[in-house]
């Protein structure tokens, strides 16, 4: 999925805003995410996608985890 955002302010110098274009919303991001030049008016495209492999790897990662600890609480 793609879509616009634009930068609306950077709060203490370390939060972004973005205003999302043609959808509701802000988004906050860090400022150390952004390897260019941001100011305040820049128009951004963004986009997101869903990471399948990244999902099944984390909740492998938190059963193994949740397994240990009763494994230790009994």
């Amino acid at each position: 999925m793609k879509f616009y955002g634009v930068i609306d302010r950077i709060e203490d110098g370390k939060i972004v805003v973005v205003n999302l274009v043609e959808k509701k919303g802000s988004m906050y991001l860090p400022k150390e995410m952004f390897d260019f030049k941001i100011y305040e008016g820049l128009w951004l495209i963004i986009e997101i996608n869903p990471d399948e492999n990244k999902t099944q790897e984390m909740k492998l990662k938190i059963k193994k985890l949740q397994e240990k600890l009763l494994k230790r609480t009994k």
